[in-house]
Formats: structure tokens, C-alpha cells, sequence
């Protein structure tokens, strides 16, 4: 079927050229604090990043906060379209092009403090009556990759939490980024929960569609390139993330 989508989307291309020319469309999703909506509007650790680098390339593109299943189907489909931040994995390097990194963290399995699972591999955490993980996300990819058959996907981050606080589900897959601002949200806290097992480093990118030009998206890599050369870059991170090392490297990956 991703075949299928590509084929189509790259006969659309050849077919109407002046496409590739047409304003760069910008989603990201409620994912705090990384992006989410703040005051009304799009705020968070990446989306200061991606305001930044308009600045610098006179980018004036709207950032739509949608869904990540709204998102990823946009990006798969729609060309000159840009969705951040995407967790880097080896399928969305053949399907994307990626710039960055803007953050870096670790997925983890949660479970309630109290908890006396243990979980010291992959193989273990299958054994868990249930894991809850946000709908389309990297999280559910991943399980799903290693042949989990006791997922238990929610449509926002937010409700995976709240039924891993009422013990509906045993553990939670999550980001180490995020998991304290959801947690928040759901009226607890991360000392509520204890991290049982980390299946693997996260290096979030900004993605961008099939049929963007080369050249936009260079430019978007020098502008983060020079952000972070300056200082910009970690001293937005460091007000997010004070307790965690902003990543200074900058490249291009995929397409």
C-alpha cells in the first residue's frame, strides 16, 4: 500500500511540476514539551526550533498542531509538507528526508510505582497482560516490529497515561521526553510511575515529504546548523530540557 502511495504521489509530481514550488505546509502534534499548544498557540522545545529557523530563511508557513496519525497521513501523501519531530528509524530514512536533530531521548516501558513486574528485556515486556502506546506513534511501530501482540493504542498520549494510573493496562510505552508533562496533565507525576525497561535511544528529526524541493530543505539544515553554532539551539533546549545535553550535530538523512 506505501508503494502504492508513493507511485502515485511521484506520478502526481511529474505531472504538475509547479507543485514543487507551492508553501511549504507545517504540522507537529500535542506532545509537550516538545510541542504542544501553549496559550492558544504552538509553543514547546521544537516548535521554538522550527520558529527560529523561519526567521532566519523568511519562512512564514503557519505550524498546525494536529494529530500524528493526522499528520502522518498528510506527510505520505502531500508533497512540500513538513512534520516534526520524527523519531529517526531506518523505513522513515527510505520514505523522508530528515534534518537535525532537535532533540534526543530514550523510549521507555512505564509502570506504576508500586509495581512488582519485572522487566528486564523485549522478551519480557510481551508478557505484560497489556502496554499502552499512542495510536500510529514510533512507540507502536516499534512493538509492533519486535511482534508485540499485547498492544493497547489510545488515541492521544494522554489517555495511554490515564489508564496506566487506573491499572487498566500494565505498562506504558512512552518517550522519557514527554512522559512527565503527560503524566502532569493526567493529574500525577513521574514519580508516580518507575521506567522497567528502555527499548531504545530516540533521535527526533524534522521531516519532510517526498516532492519538496532539495534546496528548501537545505536550507532549513544550514539555518539549524547556524542556530546551533551560535548558541541559539541550547539555550532554547536547555529551557525545556535543563537537565538534559542539546545534540550540536546537524545533518540531512534519507531522501
Amino acid at each position: 500500500m506505501k508503494c502504492i502511495t508513493r507511485l502515485v504521489l511521484a506520478l502526481y509530481l511529474c505531472h504538475n511540476p509547479s507543485v514543487a514550488q507551492e508553501t511549504l505546509t507545517i504540522y507537529t502534534e500535542e506532545w509537550a514539551p516538545i510541542s504542544f499548544t501553549l496559550n492558544g498557540k504552538p509553543g514547546g522545545l521544537a516548535v521554538e526550533v522550527v520558529q527560529a529557523i523561519q526567521q532566519r530563511i523568511n519562512n512564514q508557513s503557519q505550524i498546525h498542531i494536529i494529530t500524528w496519525a493526522r499528520g502522518w497521513k498528510m506527510i505520505t501523501e502531500q508533497p512540500n509538507t513538513m512534520l516534526f519531530t520524527m523519531t529517526r528509524t531506518p523505513e522513515r530514512e527510505r520514505m523522508f528526508s530528515l534534518v537535525g536533530p532537535v532533540a534526543v531521548g530514550t523510549t521507555n516501558c512505564y509502570a506504576l510505582k508500586d509495581s512488582e513486574l519485572k522487566i528486564n528485556s523485549i522478551e519480557d515486556a510481551k508478557q505484560a497482560k497489556s502496554i499502552g502506546v499512542y495510536r500510529a506513534s514510533v512507540e507502536e511501530q516499534l512493538l509492533l516490529e519486535h511482534g508485540f501482540n499485547n498492544i493497547a493504542p489510545a488515541s492521544t498520549p494522554l489517555m495511554s497515561a490515564k489508564q496506566l494510573l487506573k491499572q487498566r493496562i500494565d505498562l506504558w510505552c512512552n518517550a522519557n521526553l514527554t512522559a512527565p508533562a503527560i503524566l502532569a496533565a493526567a493529574g500525577a507525576s513521574i514519580d508516580d510511575v518507575k521506567s522497567l525497561f528502555t527499548i531504545r535511544e530516540n533521535q527526533l528529526y524534522i521531516a519532510f515529504s517526498q516532492g519538496t524541493p532539495s534546496a528548501e530543505i537545505d536550507k532549513w539544515k544550514e539555518a539549524l546548523a547556524a542556530l546551533k553554532a551560535d548558541g541559539s539551539f541550547g539555550r532554547i533546549y536547555r529551557r525545556w530540557l535543563p537537565e538534559d545535553v542539546p545534540p550540536l550535530h546537524t545533518e540531512r538523512i534519507g531522501l
